[in-house]
């Protein structure tokens, strides 16, 4: 979908559901003979969005994210992932997703409830037919995510001890606190060139 869905990342915005029930016509109703898309018995896009909001973020480990990912990055890989399960159904038929699902895939099916139990099966269906195995993947993300966190951790060890230090080798002579104030913007420099690179290689 590539838009912006959400204010503070947490919860998608009312008119998130029009983009995203055309999203399951196109590629689900009218592919396979599932019902259209619906808000829902309430009918309001507000509560729509809150509901489907709180399935990705209840899911996001099934969206290669976690409780703090941006709704957005977890709305934008349940997309990828929908391409990929629809991909599947069409490679195999829905008589194969049964069995990964563990319920009835026919014309009754619709949104809510190819969502009542989660993301699980979208994560497993997309690696099949990636032909990845869905256990080792997650296994995979769950390392990578556990590798980040000791290297950030790593790193916020390091910048407490290089304050700590910067403060103790200045001392407290009449000059300290300009040889403090150059060391730091130093240091701050090397970080913004260090975050530049960063949003170079992101793009």
């Amino acid at each position: 979908m590539g838009n912006c869905y959400s204010d503070d990342g947490q919860i998608l915005a009312p008119y998130a559901m029009h983009d995203i029930g055309e999203f399951w016509n196109t590629w689900f109703s009218s592919k396979f003979n599932f019902r259209s898309f619906t808000l829902g018995k309430s009918g309001s896009k507000s509560k729509a969005a809150y509901r489907f909001s709180r399935i990705l973020r209840d899911n996001a480990v099934w969206l290669d994210g976690s409780g703090k990912t941006d709704i957005d990055v977890l709305l934008e890989t349940w997309q990828t992932k929908m391409l990929i399960v629809s991909a599947y159904l069409d490679k195999n038929g829905v008589t194969e997703a049964e069995a990964v699902m563990n319920k009835p895939v026919n014309a009754m099916i619709n949104f809510w409830t190819f969502h009542a139990s989660g993301c699980r099966h979208i994560h497993h269906l997309s690696c099949l037919q990636l032909g990845i195995d869905p256990d080792g993947s997650l296994k995979a993300d769950q390392d990578r995510r556990k590798e980040k966190a000791e290297l950030l951790r790593e790193f916020n060890d390091e910048v407490k001890r290089f304050t700590k230090k910067a403060a103790y080798v200045v001392g407290s002579g009449p000059d300290s606190n300009k040889r403090l104030a150059a060391a730091l913007e130093l240091a701050r420099q090397a970080l913004m060139r260090a975050e530049e690179d960063l949003e170079w290689e992101s793009n």
